[in-house]
């Protein structure tokens, strides 16, 4: 299995991703893909990629991808409880270690860039979150905020008079978002390295469907053909016991 970002599927990219195809199928496997997106897995965030899965030729596997979850989860489902209980990094971006009364519930201080300002950052505790990215200066924002005000094209300003409401992400939070339980412990010395291990993992709960689909349709290819071996058994003993009677 393979996985990379949506952009994968764009024009430009067409002799990469035939590359990939090639890849699969000159090493002996039946290749599917398809671009899955995380909220449809019980993942609180909009977060697009391509899953790439491969089966050796000889199997006959004829996969399916799973089926998405008709009810949602929102950023209020995964992170509302935290919302009283956050702390500031040290120093901008150290941790407070054990001062966390939950594990990682800590977020990057320091300034916006001019892009980062140049788009809304927040989403509303009933909207899924945007794309956790693996770099805390680009975390989204909490919901507790209101929405980024509009100045002009690709510049957006905080709320006046709201300002202190607007703050990062906390690393336990981009890792609730990605569905990580709490008992999930990510250790650091700089938050930096704490938002790059949550941002870059495959969702739990995205990963836990699509390997339940592997074995599921695994077991049950594999079961038919062992079915078919004994009965080309049967009837091959069956055979010679009519010639031997």
């Amino acid at each position: 299995m393979a996985e990379n970002v949506s952009g994968m599927l764009a024009s430009r990219h067409s002799e990469a991703l035939e590359n990939i195809k090639k890849h699969f199928t000159d090493s002996g496997y039946d290749l599917y893909f398809k671009l899955l997106d995380a909220h449809d897995f019980k993942v609180a965030q909009n977060r697009k990629r391509v899953f790439f899965i491969g089966f050796r030729k000889d199997l006959g596997v004829k996969f399916e991808f799973p089926k998405p979850f008709e009810k949602k989860r929102v950023l209020k489902d995964v992170i509302w409880d935290l919302k009283e209980t956050v702390l500031p990094a040290k120093d901008k971006t150290y941790t407070n270690g054990d001062k966390c009364k939950v594990p990682n519930h800590e977020y990057m201080l320091g300034g916006f860039s001019s892009m980062y300002m140049s788009r809304n950052r927040v989403r509303s505790w009933d909207e899924p979150s945007f794309t956790i990215q693996a770099g805390g200066r680009h975390a989204p924002l909490h919901p507790q905020a209101p929405k980024m005000q509009f100045v002009e094209q690709n510049k957006r300003i905080f709320v006046p008079k709201y300002e202190h409401l607007y703050r990062r992400l906390s690393v336990r939070e981009c890792a609730r978002i990605q569905s990580f339980p709490d008992e999930h412990i990510f250790y650091y010395k700089n938050l930096v390295a704490g938002y790059k291990m949550v941002g870059n993992a495959v969702p739990p709960y995205l990963a836990y469907y699509l390997a339940t689909a592997i074995k599921e349709q695994l077991q049950k290819t594999i079961g038919l053909n062992l079915s078919n071996e004994i009965e080309l058994l049967n009837s091959q003993n069956s055979e010679k016991q009519v010639l031997f009677a």
